[in-house]
């Protein structure tokens, strides 16, 4: 099973985004962009695991999901990674709540440790993955992407989650719901 761990959108941001991704792909070229009702905050990518590992990481992922409180998180700026000069993810950034995600990503993370998961070999930054640059010579609208989008939703839940790689695009499925609190 290819798993990961993540916050899901609530269909009012889900619909936000879908709205932004459509006006960004009307006017672009060389990107993949997502289908939003894929889009979620990746907190931690566990790759190809055993199905005996989800016996194994459910209960200490419900331990963390206890000790947390529901928060509030706001959409932030968009960005690229590795840069603007060289984009190959587009992304939009988290305002409010980014430092709950943080700490929810950092307790997910040593979860994870303790099943014999590592840890991931670069920073946690919380982002919303929204499109894929395909081609060197891509074309979209930056400043439309750097100024982001104005939503928000009430984290109250995080999943364990399935991909399944398919020609069309990745498959997500939940294979768990962790409610905070």
């Amino acid at each position: 099973m290819r798993l990961f761990i993540a916050v899901n959108l609530s269909s009012q941001l889900q619909q936000l985004i879908d709205e932004f991704v459509r006006a960004n792909a009307a006017d672009s070229h060389g990107v993949k962009w997502i289908d939003s009702r894929q889009a979620h905050f990746t907190l931690f990518f566990l790759g190809e695991q055993s199905p005996g590992l989800v016996a194994k990481l459910s209960p200490l992922l419900g331990t963390v999901a206890a000790r947390q409180a529901s928060f509030t998180l706001t959409l932030g700026g968009g960005g690229a990674f590795p840069s603007w000069k060289a984009p190959r993810v587009l992304w939009l950034g988290v305002q409010a709540g980014k430092t709950n995600l943080a700490a929810l990503a950092q307790e997910v993370s040593t979860a994870c440790n303790q099943v014999g998961i590592p840890g991931p070999d670069r920073p946690f930054i919380p982002h919303l993955t929204l499109g894929r640059v395909k081609t060197p010579r891509a074309r979209f609208q930056r400043e439309r992407l750097e100024q982001g989008v104005d939503g928000g939703m009430l984290v109250e839940a995080f999943a364990l989650m399935e991909s399944r790689l398919t020609p069309e695009g990745p498959l997500y499925r939940e294979v768990e719901v962790f409610r905070l609190g």
